[in-house]
């Protein structure tokens, strides 16, 4: 139960802050990384965006109130996104310095490691019904 909490934690503050840094100083991450300021603010939105769903499932395990599918959807939205991480550091390695190379890699090992854990300690504390479709 504790790491269930703990890991839903983690995914949604992660998210939150990385997402507010980046579009905070969008300039200076696009400097450091090589990355397009484009780019730049698109990852910083998908992360407040990912934080924010995380976030929701967060509160809905504190009440009881998570379903399996829900955190399912999570798991395979952070597979993706890290296997997207993956791609783009191969796609940018031209353009992109190596702090933004790395950050993309780093990045990708972090969201695929995390959808593992949320697989093994997540899925198995929710409510195993399906939610009600209106």
């Amino acid at each position: 139960m504790k790491q269930a909490r703990f890991l839903l934690t983690l995914d949604s503050s992660g998210a939150l802050i990385v997402g507010v840094f980046i579009l905070l100083f969008s300039s200076l991450v696009s400097n450091l990384t090589g990355w397009q300021e484009s780019f730049t603010l698109i990852e910083g939105s998908a992360n407040l965006i990912y934080g924010s769903y995380s976030g929701i499932l967060l509160l809905l395990f504190r009440k009881g109130n998570l379903h399996r599918v829900f955190v399912f959807i999570l798991i395979i939205a952070n597979s993706l996104w890290g296997l997207q991480c993956f791609t783009q550091a191969w796609r940018l390695q031209e353009s992109a310095t190596y702090i933004g190379t790395a950050l993309l890699l780093l990045e990708g090992i972090y969201l695929v490691a995390l959808a593992y854990l949320e697989a093994r300690f997540v899925l198995p504390q929710c409510v195993s019904r399906s939610p009600r479709v209106l």
